[in-house]
């Protein structure tokens, strides 16, 4: 047989944490909500015949996902990445596939650059091969030094279970002529195969020549397997302070992209994938520096295509890389990452890391990692230390080049960067320098400054090699997305607003001047202010409320709020909340859909302060608590999930008491809807949101949830007393009886 694809994409079953199912379709980007399970029951499309092999395939997920299928544990995923598993043994005419995926929870997981999204967010699939098929192959090419003749060499990687088999490897240019190849006996897993080619068509930005590489394996005469892909010549290398291509020097001009789009996080269509790349392409940039993770596959075949240089990384920001398990997992991530691009025309580098307290420890590992798996690509990472650090740690650690952020309201920074770790210091080992990132909130709204930046790159690019010489520098930043961390002026109403493009690509100022045409842009809107009610889905039942007035504690409110700005340990910029309003409501709420409510704005409070004891007098056969919060503890960002956060204990008029525990993530959420950098979805298995309170988009956004509680007894409640309990700050805005 000839290899083939079944697509798992679609409509799946899904739930977060241990509550209700719905239905999901993947793959899918949602808010963090601390755990999810996706479920799929399937049958396959192919019956396998005698030595035919099966594997399942994620293309990526984010951030840590447990595989198991017909009950058997596959094994865990780490973010973005892709992994494949056999299951030519485990399947069955009916299967049930199942996901658990961690999002906040995960040490290597959510960074805080960015809003972060949760879930299956890229293709599953099952790849049906014969018994023996080519697993992986790297195409490098050694250009001689008038760039008039190439050796291609091509390692093939194949997983084999039968003898006789030999490999036909061809080239063919863009009109299908054949230019070279060969034939090689498969006696071992590996083989690396040499040819020369004479002239070959060289890859640039300005001609992207692509050729097609065809691997095929064969028995006999039988084609068992292909392997088909476009590659390209070039030589891209650093020469003193520069980098050359095809012999020649070149600036490096480039944007900062993210693999997000509009509303949909990292769910882009082919058409928005191209559409972006193309947009790219026509201010002039020749490089896109792939923020701060494996991007889709698609964007690497796209930069082959049109002429973008472009760079990866493992998924850092300000993360501690001394932490084992981000040590662990990011090396990972970059070695997945290389073995899925090294053979891609367009790869620049690799960067192994962005903005962070790096360790010599670390850039050691990440630059034996890169260059073990891939000696034809550079090495380097996106930094923003002090100067004597960058220059003592990139030469000893055998960086390529240089990088630095010298993000500022004037040029100086980015000068002073240039001259010391590109001028003629003696105590710097000689490499290029590449402003990695440069603009931000400073120049995006102001076209004078921004062109000021550019002309001044280019004056020292311009520069003779023994003054300081700048090689290169990529924009920050190219599309606005949801980031909940900075205030004005870098973001407004939860937005990053220092893109060339809006989040849907609506070309805005930055992108103008960098074809050197200045226009004006509508000024940012304030803040905006504003309360959701959604209504409570309830058995047809007639509720009262109860009257809450003066049960509020000022003692247990300002315990509440002291904790509620507390640092958050996981993040570098700790101080991620501020509490200028608090989870107090925009106005009075009298209804809930048909419920009738009289909701205090600022809730009661209960916590190891205060222990508030409400009169009923009434007997009823439910009870309804609007609140089903705590501040700030509570899931999916601060507790165990379902640990005991307190108890609602019901005092009858007889004197006896029934107490009803509320969980973490089943009774009670977190309050805030902000997490760092990311909105996130607090959600409880057994509560439902009835608020959505916005006070200001960039730093406090609340929820309030609804629980239902069904007394044992139709007898008269005296009171319920709620108790608050490891460290949880319950607040309750309502009660109704019915």
């Amino acid at each position: 047989m000839l290899q083939r694809t079944q697509s798992l994409n679609g409509w799946w079953d899904y739930r977060i944490g241990e509550g209700k199912w719905s239905r999901r379709k993947v793959p899918y980007s949602d808010r963090p909500v601390g755990f999810a399970e996706c479920k799929l029951l399937f049958a396959p499309d192919h019956v396998l015949a005698a030595g035919e092999r099966a594997f399942l395939r994620f293309d990526g997920i984010t951030y840590r996902g447990t595989v198991t299928l017909n009950g058997q544990t596959l094994g865990v995923m780490g973010p973005y990445s892709e992994y494949r598993y056999e299951i030519t043994e485990l399947l069955q005419e009916a299967n049930e596939l199942t996901v658990k995926i961690e999002d906040t929870p995960v040490t290597f997981g959510p960074a805080e650059g960015w809003e972060n999204y949760s879930g299956i967010i890229r293709d599953v699939a099952i790849d049906y091969t014969p018994a023996s098929y080519i697993t992986d192959v790297f195409w490098q090419t050694d250009l001689s030094e008038d760039l008039q003749g190439a050796m291609v060499q091509v390692d093939v990687s194949a997983d084999l279970r039968e003898e006789g088999l030999w490999a036909s490897i061809t080239l063919t240019d863009r009109h299908g002529e054949k230019v070279n190849g060969t034939v090689w006996p498969m006696e071992k897993d590996q083989i690396t195969c040499r040819f020369p080619v004479v002239h070959p068509e060289l890859w640039s930005p300005d001609s992207p020549y692509l050729y097609t590489l065809t691997t095929a394996l064969y028995r006999g005469e039988e084609c068992l397997y292909t392997d088909t892909r476009r590659v390209g010549f070039k030589k891209l290398e650093a020469v003193g302070k520069r980098f050359h291509l095809n012999g020649r020097p070149l600036f490096i001009l480039g944007v900062c992209r993210h693999d997000l789009w509009g509303d949909s996080g990292h769910i882009l269509t082919e058409a928005q994938m191209e559409e972006d790349m193309r947009m790219i392409k026509s201010t002039g940039a020749n490089y896109v520096r792939l923020v701060h993770y494996p991007h889709h596959k698609r964007i690497l075949d796209l930069a082959d295509e049109l002429g973008l240089l472009v760079s990866e990384e493992p998924g850092l920001w300000w993360s501690n890389v001394s932490d084992p398990e981000i040590f662990e997992g990011s090396l990972e991530v970059l070695r997945r990452t290389v073995i899925r691009g090294r053979s891609h025309v367009s790869i620049a580098w690799w960067l192994s890391f962005n903005e962070c307290i790096f360790t010599p420890e670390y850039l050691l590992a990440a630059a034996e990692t890169c260059r073990t798996l891939d000696k034809t690509h550079m090495v380097s990472g996106a930094n923003c230390m002090d100067i004597p650090m960058t220059r003592k740690y990139f030469a000893e650690c055998g960086f390529d080049f240089y990088t630095m952020h010298p993000y500022a309201p004037t040029p100086d920074r980015m000068l002073e960067s240039i001259r010391e770790l590109a001028g003629s210091r003696e105590d710097t080992v000689e490499k290029p320098l590449m402003l990695t990132e440069w603009g931000g909130y400073p120049v995006y709204e102001n076209p004078a400054l921004m062109e000021t930046f550019i002309r001044e790159m280019i004056k020292c690019w311009q520069n003779p090699d023994d003054a300081p010489v700048l090689a290169g520098a990529s924009i920050w930043y190219w599309a606005e997305m949801f980031e909940f961390t900075r205030a004005a002026p870098a973001c407004y109403d939860g937005v990053l607003c220092e893109g060339m493009v809006d989040r849907f690509r609506k070309p805005k100022m930055g992108y103008y001047v960098f074809q050197r045409v200045y226009v004006d842009l509508d000024k940012v809107p304030e803040p905006a202010h504003s309360m959701e009610i959604i209504p409570a889905s309830l058995p047809d039942t007639v509720y009262t409320p109860v009257d809450l007035t003066g049960y509020t504690d000022d003692a247990a409110w300002d315990a509440m709020e002291a904790g509620a700005v507390a640092d958050i340990d996981r993040f570098h910029f700790k101080k991620k909340r501020s509490q200028k309003y608090g989870p107090v409501l925009l106005e009075e709420v009298r209804a809930i859909g048909s419920l009738h409510v009289e909701l205090l704005q600022k809730p009661v409070v209960a916590n190891e302060t205060y222990t508030p004891c409400i009169a009923v007098g009434k007997a009823c056969r439910s009870l309804l608590l609007i609140g089903g919060t705590s501040m700030p503890k509570g899931w999916p960002i601060g507790g165990t999930y379902g640990e005991t956060a307190g108890t609602l204990t019901i005092r009858y008029a007889d004197g006896t008491e029934e107490p009803h525990i509320l969980r973490n993530g089943y009774e009670v959420t977190t309050a805030t809807a902000l997490y760092g950098p990311s909105r996130i979805n607090p959600t409880a298995a057994n509560a439902q949101r009835v608020l959505y309170c916005i006070h200001d988009m960039d730093r406090e956004q609340y929820v309030v949830n609804l629980l239902r509680i069904t007394p044992e007894k139709a007898d008269e409640i005296a009171s319920v007393t709620l108790t608050a309990e490891n460290g949880y700050d319950l607040l309750l805005y309502g009660l109704n009886i019915g």
